[in-house]
């Protein structure tokens, strides 16, 4: 089915969505009737040629191509929001933040292309389309070419691009190769800072002698990292321009607030984004390079963690500890840090949650075929998505408030507001401190970095584990992590605010005890329900919510006594 369409500079495009799937695709139309000469159909080969070979998150993706006796037709990913060029129309110029965001993604696109000898030469904020999520995806390759297409000595001589982003060598037919890419770079940052390329005049004549001649000028109101960088992009001489790794690791990117993502509002109206130093990890050789930087975040020796078996429904419940006594001392210093602990102050303490749930499992009525009427309000914020990179690093957590957490293997906690206005740090000592983006010490930086790369990847790779909840964005304390553990069938992971989440493997289940005594239970499906522990033990509950609650209640037991409490 056929819905949206407009035209190209030699084809037009259309919005197909396949009817089976209802997956929307774009669909490049190029009628043959234009394509009359040798070098026109020779054109279109090599497109579908070198675009078909390449697949990167920032590349538009090439999915199939055909032809009848009328058109030839090219089946792409489709960019739903367009292009840079649309975004610059309704707001003439873009915050620098917004282009620190857009640049990093189409660095590493040209410099994945020019990886697979790959020059794309006609890059402009036309050919920066945007998906659905605000992604820079690189499309029309139709004037790129390959370098083993390139003349003797490695470079092109042909004359080919838009006039604002041509470099001066192509123009001078001097020869040209990967750098003039890095020109157009140039003048796409330029123009998103100042709303216009930067050799942009009414005439023709007039745009190629500043290009050949260098003249620009950029306002004072762009920073000194952004005019140095676009300065370097826009040397006259090919040589004397970045490499794309240069480009990458350049200050710009690390002077100010890099986005993880960006609201579609902002395709109409300036976002609101903090101006804080955090940025952005591209990559995890950039990860690699700063982790170098870090203080030992691992633990030496790795201690090694115990399985925790779950029950079997058929199963009657174990009433024993569920760390075996000869793991308990080599688990305290992992589980319960004593410079921690020790200053943590809960709004339930473990012993405590124990004995509330302790006292449910013994009086409460037999199983049921159903749980009790679940509660109608909303819970403690819970944790939606998590992941484990202790073996170098430390441990991530997103909420379903949308703050993060991480707990680093020193044992030091970082957490960030769900607004993301907001860092709390808590160091070695469990001593705390609070942050706005634009304040925070440099000391922390390494672990800032690594903070943003957890809360990337989270974002970008991982789904919620449970429904959406509304909560109050504006607490006076961030929940960090406490501990957790994770064993064969589940990972256990408990709150500074007493919370007790435990994620079980085999099913996806989980269940969120808080301190205000109510169970949350998120099942297969990823519905969630809450209940009360007083509703619970008047009406009872599934044999399936019991067996996870004479688990947890096992494990929380077990962490009282890391504790010290004797139960």
């Amino acid at each position: 089915m056929v819905t949206n369409s407009w035209l190209g500079g030699f084809a037009r495009v259309h919005e197909w969505t396949d009817l089976t799937t209802g997956q929307v695709y774009a669909c490049k139309i190029i009628p043959k009737s234009r394509l009359t000469k040798p070098h026109q159909k020779e054109k279109i080969l090599r497109e579908i040629d070198l675009h078909q070979k390449l697949q990167h998150k920032n590349i538009v993706r090439f999915h199939h191509f055909f032809e009848d006796d009328h058109n030839v037709y090219i089946i792409l990913e489709n960019c739903s929001r367009k292009s840079l060029v649309h975004i610059l129309r309704n707001r003439r110029i873009l915050t620098e933040a917004e282009v620190r965001y857009f640049m990093l993604q189409l660095a590493e696109g040209v410099q994945y292309t020019h990886s697979q000898g790959v020059i794309h030469r006609d890059l402009k904020l036309g050919n920066m389309l945007l998906s659905e999520e605000m992604e820079v995806k690189i499309g029309d390759f139709g004037l790129a070419t390959n370098v083993s297409n390139l003349d003797k000595g490695g470079k092109k001589f042909t004359v080919c691009g838009t006039p604002n982003y041509i470099a001066p060598e192509v123009l001078n037919m001097q020869g040209h190769s990967f750098s003039a890419d890095v020109w157009a770079m140039g003048c796409i940052m330029y123009a998103m800072l100042v709303g216009q390329p930067p050799f942009e005049t009414s005439t023709l004549n007039e745009t190629y002698y500043r290009i050949t001649t260098n003249k620009y000028n950029i306002p004072s109101s762009i920073s000194e990292p952004a005019r140095h960088l676009i300065i370097r992009m826009l040397q006259c001489k090919p040589s004397d321009r970045p490499s794309l790794e240069e480009i990458l690791n350049h200050k710009f990117f690390h002077s100010g607030y890099l986005p993880v993502s960006l609201p579609t509002t902002c395709c109409v109206t300036v976002p609101k984004l903090p101006i804080g130093p955090l940025r952005r990890v591209s990559s995890e050789q950039d990860l690699e390079k700063i982790a170098n930087g870090v203080i030992n975040l691992q633990l030496s020796p790795k201690t090694e963690v115990p399985k925790i078996h779950v029950k079997s429904e058929e199963n009657s419940p174990r009433k024993d500890n569920c760390f075996p006594t000869s793991f308990r001392q080599k688990l305290t210093n992992v589980l319960c840090p004593d410079k921690v602990v020790k200053k943590t102050k809960e709004i339930c303490g473990t012993s405590t949650m124990f004995h509330m749930l302790q006292n449910v499992l013994e009086t409460m009525h037999e199983t049921t075929e159903n749980n009790p009427p679940p509660l109608n309000y909303n819970v403690a914020p819970f944790i939606s998505k998590w992941v484990d990179y202790s073996n170098k690093y430390g441990f991530a957590f997103q909420l379903s408030d949308k703050s993060f957490g991480v707990m680093f293997n020193d044992s030091s906690r970082m957490s960030m507001s769900g607004n993301r206005t907001r860092i709390e740090f808590h160091d070695t000592n469990g001593k705390s401190s609070s942050y706005s983006h634009s304040n925070i010490p440099s000391h922390l930086d390494a672990k800032c970095t690594l903070f943003q790369y957890f809360a990337t990847y989270m974002d970008e790779n991982l789904s919620d584990g449970g429904e959406p909840q509304c909560h109050d964005l504006v607490r006076k304390k961030i929940p960090y992590m406490k501990r957790w553990l994770r064993t064969a069938n589940a990972v256990v992971m408990q709150l500074s605010s007493g919370t007790l989440q435990i994620n079980f493997f085999k099913d996806h289940t989980k269940i969120v005890i808080s301190g205000d005594g109510t169970v949350m239970y998120i099942d297969e499906e990823r519905r969630s329900s809450t209940y009360s522990f007083s509703s619970i033990c008047q009406h009872g509950c599934t044999a399936s919510l019991k067996n996870r609650l004479q688990y947890a209640s096992s494990v929380l037991q077990d962490f009282a006594r890391l504790e010290g409490d004797s139960i």
